[in-house]
């Protein structure tokens, strides 16, 4: 049994006779219909009729035409869709009796080729109803299950509602979390915030770190002093380049320096009055339990310091700069201590901590600029001293061997002093 549809109507054709016969008539009102559209040529010039009347005239004769084959077709299928099922048999039999002709075998194969597809065995039925009620089901299930184990009060959104502020902020966070790790990871860069929290030791340093922080950077060739002509490497658009092979040698004798210093107890002085640069100060004083001045140096600080520490309290410590809370003499309480060691960032700017650093006989470090005298400190350290990233990396470098010097000193201070034992022998009596 085959199925057709023709203006809305369904009709079933029951038997390959009732096929072949639907096959003429659609083939025979092709044939009418194409002789109406297309006339045929005229007989004497051989060409179509091409003037407007003509043209008007076929074209109505065209549309006529097709109506009526569309009105007939629809009455043809109307009376076989009205076929009784009761003559079935008879018809039946009567078919199996007359064979057909090959031009029926053709039209038959091709019409039940085409309706094969559309047949009832190849449709797939979805019921509309349980496929929402168990996606409806998976869904409160998940969410249930979501709900009871990691977000136990979120409150999800309906299935027809948009998220809420919550379900929103956990999928970026899971997004984040799915997404933020891919991609490529960049390694081996400079990241200038470590030079004041991590800072390196003196062995770890390289060229490249120096590099990269602008130590190697000068002064315009303007204000060169002839005395830092050791200290530079060359001259590019008018700035002298610093050697930095001469600045890691001067460091690693400065690093040497502070470290046997506060290694013996010594008190180190850290100056810089430049901007930004109070954190590293703060850093650096506080790994090598020292003092730091970072607003203004106070003229006298040091020829002067007995008078500037008339009214500060003094008390003792001991190695591991804890007090011993022992009561000072008079004699004792006029001591001033004066510090060990002069680390100066900018000695440009602090010439007058430098005079009297030179007149207490107070050794000092300074980084020495191509606009700086390097005779004026003890340890010169050539570098840039006007970039925050040079003077940082510089002092937190002078810092980590401060602190190397300070682990040394608790630990040699911790360290259980021998004690001699007494050695007994004993000998077997006999008894």
């Amino acid at each position: 049994m085959s199925i057709y549809r023709v203006s809305g109507t369904l009709l079933k054709v029951q038997c390959p006779r009732l096929l072949a016969q639907s096959s003429r008539i659609f083939s025979s009102y092709h044939k009418e219909y194409s002789t109406v559209v297309n006339p045929p040529p005229n007989e004497e010039t051989g060409d179509s009729v091409n003037t407007d009347m003509e043209f008007q005239q076929s074209n109505n004769n065209s549309l006529a035409a097709q109506k009526k084959m569309n009105d007939e077709i629809l009455e043809r299928f109307k009376s076989l869709a009205q076929f009784p099922l009761e003559e079935y048999e008879t018809l039946k039999g009567e078919e199996q009796g007359r064979s057909l002709t090959q031009k029926e075998k053709q039209l038959d194969e091709e019409l039940t080729e085409f309706l094969r597809q559309y047949s009832q065995s190849n449709l797939t039925v979805v019921d509309a109803a349980s496929t929402t009620a168990n996606a409806t089901s998976i869904g409160s299930s998940s969410t249930d299950f979501d709900n009871t184990t990691k977000y136990p009060y979120l409150i999800p959104s309906a299935t027809d509602k948009p998220y809420t502020k919550q379900e929103l902020y956990l999928r970026q966070m899971q997004h984040s979390s799915r997404m933020g790790k891919l991609g490529a990871e960049i390694k081996g860069i400079y990241k200038p915030h470590l030079d004041v929290t991590s800072p390196l030791s003196v062995d770890k340093l390289t060229i490249n770190k120096l590099m990269a922080a602008g130590v190697h950077m000068g002064h315009s060739t303007t204000l060169w002093r002839s005395s830092t002509q050791p200290f530079i490497y060359g001259e590019y658009k008018g700035i002298h380049i610093i050697d930095l092979n001469k600045t890691l040698s001067y460091l690693k004798r400065a690093c040497a320096v502070i470290e046997g210093i506060v290694e013996r107890g010594g008190l180190v002085l850290f100056l810089g009055t430049g901007e930004g640069q109070k954190r590293g100060l703060e850093e650096a004083a506080r790994r090598t339990h020292g003092y730091y001045v970072f607003n203004r140096w106070i003229p006298g600080s040091l020829t002067n310091s007995t008078e500037i520490s008339r009214n500060l309290e003094k008390h003792e410590i001991d190695e591991l700069d804890q007090p011993t809370n022992r009561e000072l003499n008079s004699e004792e309480s006029k001591i001033v201590s004066k510090p060990d060691l002069l680390v100066i960032l900018n000695p440009t700017e602090n010439r007058n901590a430098i005079h009297e650093a030179m007149k207490s006989r107070v050794p000092t470090i300074g980084i020495i600029d191509t606009d700086s005298e390097p005779s004026l400190v003890t340890y010169p350290i050539p570098g840039n001293d006007n970039t925050l990233r040079s003077v940082n990396l510089l002092l937190g470098v002078l810092a980590r061997a401060g602190e190397r010097g300070l682990q040394n000193r608790v630990k040699r201070a911790t360290k259980p002093t021998p004690t001699a034992t007494a050695t007994t022998t004993t000998t077997d009596t006999p008894v």
